[in-house]
């Protein structure tokens, strides 16, 4: 390898160092700056969530299983309620009629 190249990658090196280090002291005082914007202005991390944009096409979930003791229905989603808990779900599946659609 040649003496310029040698040379030019210790450079390089150097200001790879000297970058981190800026970009260090940087990121320091846009931190304090931030804390003590949200300082004067009481605010808390939370209100600094960005909400998402757009609209969204939701539609309420089928139930998929019924208590037939209470009535209760469940979507088959999240946590299951307590009344079908450790039971076999089969036995409160609900029968969906074929012109309900597919989800």
């Amino acid at each position: 390898m040649s003496s310029r190249v040698k040379t030019l990658k210790q450079q390089l090196a150097q200001l790879d160092e000297r970058l981190l280090i800026a970009w260090q002291q940087e990121q320091k005082a846009a931190i304090e700056h931030v804390r003590q914007v949200m300082n004067f202005f009481n605010l808390v991390p939370n209100q600094l969530r960005v909400d998402r944009r757009g609209t969204y096409k939701t539609r309420p979930l089928r139930m998929k299983y019924r208590d037939p003791v209470s009535g209760a229905t469940w979507s088959g989603r999240g946590r299951a309620p307590s009344w079908i808990r450790n039971r076999r779900y089969e036995d409160f599946l609900v029968k969906q009629s074929d012109d309900a659609g597919s989800d």
